[in-house]
């Protein structure tokens, strides 16, 4: 992605630079513009005059300029890079409310999928159902299966409905403005296909073209707008429909599902071509069907990440006991056994950077077992007293309730409610407030009653450990969980795939370039409450040389910020011309700043450089705070220095 980008940064003693530089992201350079074109040479504008050693007699070597030597140290940190501390919530969990019975076909009460969340009310009287709203919660009970709304704010009943198909009591259901009216509808997965509902419940279409391409016993719908029309399509397994329910495509091979139960399809743009791409454990499919790429393997569930050092997404497969993380084209990257995993076993796979490395890692339900991958394939931590021996194949969803930049994983089994510190596993909740027999249905996490603070949504069934059934929501007795979005729309979630309103984006952005999670709802995820601060001084200009063109400039850098850097940054000097900035060299300055220290000086001889300069300028990740640096610091003005001085008069 090119830009174009304006260099204005205000000098510590009162000048300023003015350049116009293009620079492309993840790209480093040595030159220039780095701040990145991908061009080794000065822009235009730059000025390469200079004085050339004599032409007559025998060559004199330029003078060498004395070496100095300035100590680096411990440093006074900015008490504004550190923002009171990593927790600002608590966690002390409470049962809000709890809707176990129905007056609408009251015999239909057990809860064995995801619930959705999405506003299907107009509550503040302004003539739409939005954001402005309180949510309200989707699910299917059964049996028989029946379509069910409650209001987030206490449970109360909305509409129960069985529907003109027959509804998969243990698939899903998803929420979303798909014709472009301005009111979201909502999909559930029928024993053929799917069906489509108004927000009051009315059945608007149904269709079995899909059995085929189905597990037809427990699939989740997905929409996209994937034709960019306004009007979006749904996916359920690998069959491709329009809003009114008309088949566009069906894929041949995978349809994100395991050996065992379920599919949840959906549709990113894994290669950032501008096109959406129906993705499942095995392949990928255009919106006709057409087979993009088929890699052979085993179909499985599927989340998406970014994995690697590219920009295009990554796809984590799960199921039939094995972690597989596949390339945007299919290709695979690396696998791993789930540990206590049954041969068809192993949940839809959760992404996050759980414990705020800066790496998105893969989580996954077993048995018996809760497991972080690394993105490698390598175990990061599991806890192994979980309790789902019936299926195996539930999911988790995650979310950093205390704002601490830590990924804590919501995963209920049989017999628990569990959340656990997404750094290391601790247990952090495990409330007997839920009992189920469990499927492939998971936790959802969105503010439900509108108050300001996330709260978790549960499914029940009776079983083995108890009698709830309904839905449990949770939330912080303090009200301090950080605040959750308003919507939770379909299994395969991801932030950018809905808007807050229930429409669906024309154009989806792609989820993992922002977030890099997928089931989550962090819309912050992994940032420290602590910053660095990086600054550059100058220490001294040597100008012995100015006859050959040549200037020794030497520099500390320091970080007076709370957090450490640890990624490369640019340095860049620039001369203060008569006609205007002109740039003389860089260095890249390899990561390893702790907070609270200043490097030892580091000289740079810059060689070419023209005469009659009035200053020096050094920069340091890109020099001011409309720069596109690196590190994201507390305070970006600093990030510049002037030597106020004649050079090479």
């Amino acid at each position: 992605m090119r830009a174009p980008l304006l260099l204005l940064a205000t000098l510590p003693l009162g000048g300023t630079i003015g350049c116009t530089m293009d620079f492309e992201l993840n790209e480093w350079h040595e030159g220039p513009n780095d701040i990145q074109n991908g061009l080794d040479t000065p822009p235009p504008d730059v000025d390469t005059d200079f004085i050339p050693a004599p032409d007559t007699g025998p060559v004199v070597p330029p003078p060498e300029c004395r070496d100095r030597s300035f100590e680096g140290g411990t440093i006074l940190k900015l008490d504004e890079c550190d923002e009171g501390g990593t927790v600002i919530g608590t966690f002390t969990p409470e049962v809000l409310w709890s809707q176990q019975a129905f007056t609408n076909l009251p015999g239909s009460a057990s809860v064995m999928m995801q619930p959705v969340v999405c506003s299907l009310t107009d509550d503040d009287g302004d003539g739409d159902q939005d954001a402005d709203d309180t949510p309200d919660i989707v699910f299917v009970t059964y049996s028989p299966g029946v379509l069910r709304a409650v209001s987030g704010d206490d449970g109360h009943e909305l509409w129960g409905v069985p529907g003109v198909g027959t509804l998969q009591i243990t698939g899903g259901a998803a929420c979303g403005d798909i014709d472009g009216d301005g009111s979201v509808e909502i999909l559930a997965a029928t024993a053929g296909g799917v069906e489509a509902f108004d927000r009051n419940g009315t059945s608007l279409w149904s269709t079995t073209a899909c059995s085929d391409f189905i597990d037809g016993i427990s699939d989740a719908p997905g929409i996209a707008d994937m034709n960019h029309d306004g009007r979006a399509e749904v996916i359920v397994g690998s069959c491709i429909l329009d809003a009114d329910g008309n088949v566009l495509g069906q894929g041949e091979h995978g349809w994100g599902s395991s050996l065992n139960v379920g599919s949840s399809g959906f549709a990113v743009d894994l290669d950032l071509d501008g096109e959406l791409e129906v993705v499942t454990g095995n392949a990928a499919y255009s919106i006709d069907g057409t087979t993009l790429w088929f890699n052979g393997e085993r179909d499985g569930y599927v989340g998406i990440g970014n994995f690697d050092e590219d920009a295009f997404g990554e796809i984590a497969v799960t199921g039939n006991a094995v972690l597989r993380v596949q390339d945007d084209d299919g290709t695979v990257l690396c696998t791993a056994a789930i540990p206590s995993a049954s041969s068809s076993y192993g949940g839809p796979p959760t992404v996050a950077d759980f414990d705020a490395d800066g790496e998105a890692e893969i989580g996954v339900a077993a048995n018996s077992t809760y497991v972080v991958f690394e993105r490698d394939c390598t175990v990061l931590w599991q806890v192994t007293d979980t309790t789902d021996p019936s299926s195996g194949n539930t999911g988790a969803s995650v979310f950093d309730f205390e704002g601490d930049g830590v990924a804590d994983v919501v995963y209920a089994d049989e017999r628990w409610v569990w959340v656990f510190d997404g750094r290391d596993g601790s247990v952090k909740m495990q409330d007997d407030n839920h009992t189920n027999n469990t499927w492939f249905e998971y936790p959802t996490i969105a503010d439900v009653n509108a108050d300001g603070s996330a709260d978790i949504v549960v499914a029940n069934t009776p079983g083995r450990w108890g009698s709830l059934q309904g839905i449990t929501v949770f939330s912080d007795d303090d009200r301090s969980w950080q605040p959750g979005r308003r919507i939770w729309n379909q299994h395969a979630y991801s932030i950018t795939n809905v808007d807050d309103d229930g429409g669906i984006p024309i154009f989806q952005d792609p989820n993992w370039l922002t977030y890099n999670n997928f089931r989550s709802g962090d819309l912050t995820p992994g940032v420290s409450r602590a910053w660095p601060d990086l600054y550059v001084q100058i220490e001294d200009v040597c100008t012995d040389a100015c006859a050959w063109g040549n200037v020794t400039v030497w520099f500390t850098v320091g970080n007076q910020g709370y957090a450490n850097v640890t990624s490369d940054v640019l340095v860049d000097v620039w001369g203060e011309a008569e006609a205007g900035m002109v740039y003389l060299g860089g260095m890249t300055w390899t990561a390893d700043m702790p907070a609270g220290i200043s490097s030892s000086s580091e000289s740079l001889e810059l060689t070419g450089v023209p005469t009659q300069l009035t200053g020096i300028v050094v920069t340091i990740d890109g020099g001011d705070a409309t720069s596109f640096g690196v590190v994201d610091e507390c305070y970006e003005g600093n990030n510049v220095d002037e030597w106020n001085e004649s050079v090479c008069p």
